[in-house]
């Protein structure tokens, strides 16, 4: 008999082997990463000639073995950007070892999210919507006007905007939970390399800003934007008089170049495949061009979204235009913007604040106004069938002229434990927007850890890829039937041993919903990048680990204390100064 047939051992599972080989990719990874600091300049940043090279030499390497433009342009991209945890304690890891645990297991700064159950009871004036803010700042930096905006949400993305502006030459100021912005010049078109952080939305607010005039400008953005595909703005630009040009070779996304004629047309009729946050951009900025321009959006799939929420921007700012159908009219003309003018609260984080009575029961009370926007009256609609008392009310108190006296009030006196999505009619879900996917998501899944029905159907336009790593990560799976039921291996002994890291920070708030809903004998769900909340609303974990009667803000003492009196001692002594001797 030959060797090969007294070999009994059991042969690896392929599935394992692929996992040591993924394990052997991420230490090269790590690698990599600590040898690109150590190229890093003075500054903390790597040279471009070195960059360049790097990606040379890795472009050359991929043409060898694939074709796939993603894995020569994004993949070096993310694996440029990606960023690691700080390298372990030997002493933490010994110690570690010698207790029976895994070495480094806790060096991951996980956050356990285990809410108290209990019946929640919040009421706090609502953030201010973070697009709707940034609109307004435009408008009033474009202009040279003042006006105060607050409160605001003062993330990531808003205060991007603020420093991109400021650097444009406008006079904005962050003040405690709101912008100011003072009188000033309006802004010109300088050329400028403008960083627009990792928000898309600021990068088309300064491009319809230069289009109108003969400028220059160089953009760069954060990982998202690098990565971005902008194929469909760079198509575009030519019909406005301008062209796009990327600076990496083979890149659809940022950085890119900037050159505009400032010769506009008197219309022009926008693409399906364009974003609409560019038309936004363009009709913000358009009373400040020198001719008027006609804006068709006819073939636009978001027409309504765009008009619902830039309509009432220039209305409120008197801007002059006019609605024909799909075709908005914008002429040139001076603004009168309002010292505080009346935005809508920021939905995609109200919605999953007055779902927490659905989890928890109780009652959420959001003071401000609900935004008419399709995709705001979805999620509207889609907590309203699943049981939740909605409605709007007048905010107790005395009038303030500055702020909304509308409510948004929330209320249910009992726990979800049926979600069936699959039978609810599919234009909620339809016309939900695909990045606010995670909260059917999270509703579902409370009721299925609560031992209820819970259907999930597919989710148009969502990546069912998350979808599928949240639920793994809540100790859920989703049959061919798309019922949700729960896993052999208990969710609390899945999260007790790893973290589960957030796409977005709408995916975060879904995993803290959740967390609502979990077995009360396990430890919780655990958050590996709670920081990604920045993104969104930063004192959202100041906020959720006061649940579940949590206080909008610290109250302020009215007497302040006073600092004891100095004393001053008086002596008859005199301090005589030394002769100092002649040179």
């Amino acid at each position: 008999m030959t060797e090969q047939a007294h070999d009994t051992r059991p042969r690896r599972p392929l599935r394992e082997v692929v996992g040591d080989i993924d394990r052997d990719i991420l230490r090269l990874l790590l690698r990599r990463h600590n040898l690109l600091a150590r190229m890093h300049n003075s500054k903390g940043f790597l040279d471009p000639a070195e960059e360049k090279a790097l990606r040379e030499s890795w472009e050359a390497a991929v043409s060898r073995v694939s074709r796939d433009a993603r894995l020569s342009g994004r993949f070096f991209s993310l694996m440029q950007e990606v960023e690691f945890l700080p390298r372990p304690n030997i002493s933490q890891d010994r110690e570690a070892g010698e207790a029976g645990q895994d070495a480094g297991a806790e060096r991951r700064p996980a956050f356990n999210l285990a809410p108290p159950l209990r019946p929640v009871r919040l009421s706090m004036p609502a953030p201010l919507a973070c697009r709707a803010t940034r609109a307004w700042l435009m408008l009033a930096a474009a202009s040279g006007r003042p006006l105060r905006i607050e409160p605001g949400l003062m993330n990531d993305p808003i205060v991007d905007c603020v420093k991109a502006l400021n650097q444009l030459g406008a006079a904005l100021t962050r003040e405690e939970d709101g912008v100011t912005a003072r009188e000033a010049a309006p802004l010109g078109a300088p050329d400028k390399v403008l960083h627009v952080g990792d928000s898309a939305w600021n990068f088309f607010l300064l491009l319809g800003h230069y289009l109108g005039r003969p400028s220059r400008a160089k953009f760069t953005g954060e990982t998202s934007l690098k990565l971005a595909d902008f194929s469909a703005v760079r198509h575009f630009l030519p019909q406005m008089g301008a062209r796009l040009v990327h600076v990496v070779p083979k890149s659809d996304g940022l950085p890119a170049r900037l050159e505009c004629s400032g010769i506009l047309p008197d219309a022009v009729s926008l693409p399906a495949d364009v974003p609409a946050e560019l038309a936004e951009g363009i009709l913000l900025a358009a009373p400040f061009y020198e001719r008027a321009l006609t804006l068709d959006l006819a073939a636009h799939p978001q027409r309504k979204l765009i008009l619902a929420r830039v309509l009432p921007i220039l209305r409120a700012a008197g801007a002059d235009f006019s609605l024909t159908e799909s075709r908005v009219r914008v002429a040139p003309g001076p603004l009168r913007l309002p010292a505080r003018p009346q935005l809508p609260l920021e939905p995609e984080l109200a919605v999953f604040l007055l779902a927490l009575p659905l989890v928890l029961s109780g009652e959420t009370r959001l003071d401000g106004d609900w935004p008419q926007w399709p995709g705001a009256q979805a999620a509207w609609e889609l907590l309203r069938a699943l049981g939740l008392d909605l409605r709007l009310d007048s905010r107790p108190g005395q009038p303030d002229e500055n702020r909304s006296d509308s409510a948004v009030r929330a209320k249910a006196d009992a726990t979800l434990k049926r979600a069936c999505l699959a039978d609810l009619p599919a234009e909620l879900l339809t016309e939900l927007p695909p990045d606010w996917a995670p909260l059917p998501v999270a509703l579902a899944a409370c009721a299925a850890l609560r031992g209820g029905e819970a259907s999930l159907p597919e989710l148009p336009g969502a990546d069912m890829s998350e979808v599928t790593s949240f639920l793994h990560a809540v100790g859920l799976e989703r049959n061919a039937e798309g019922r949700l039921c729960k896993t052999e291996q208990a969710a609390s002994q899945l999260n007790a041993a790893s973290a589960w890291n957030a796409p977005s920070p709408v995916w975060a708030l879904a995993l803290a919903l959740t967390a609502c809903a979990r077995d009360t004998r396990g430890q919780g769900f655990r958050l590996g990048n709670p920081g990604v909340m920045t993104g969104l609303y930063p004192a959202f974990w100041a906020l959720y680990n006061a649940l579940p009667e949590p206080a909008a803000k610290r109250p302020v003492s009215g007497e302040t204390p006073t600092a004891p009196a100095r004393r001053r001692i008086i002596t008859s002594a005199v301090a005589v100064p030394p002769e100092l001797p002649e040179e």
